[in-house]
């Protein structure tokens, strides 16, 4: 597992990337880290 982020192109149904952000599916709100825009979407 490579910790280089150029490296992440795997798709989430839960979040897409905006610049340095994820951004919930669902309610479009940014976050700084994955967990948190996965949380916001399963708490949906």
């Amino acid at each position: 597992m490579s910790m280089n982020p150029k490296d992440e192109k795997i798709k989430s149904e839960k979040y897409k990337r905006v610049g340095a952000k994820y951004v919930c599916k669902q309610c479009k709100k940014q976050f700084f880290t994955k967990e948190d825009a996965e949380a916001c979407f399963d708490s949906h």
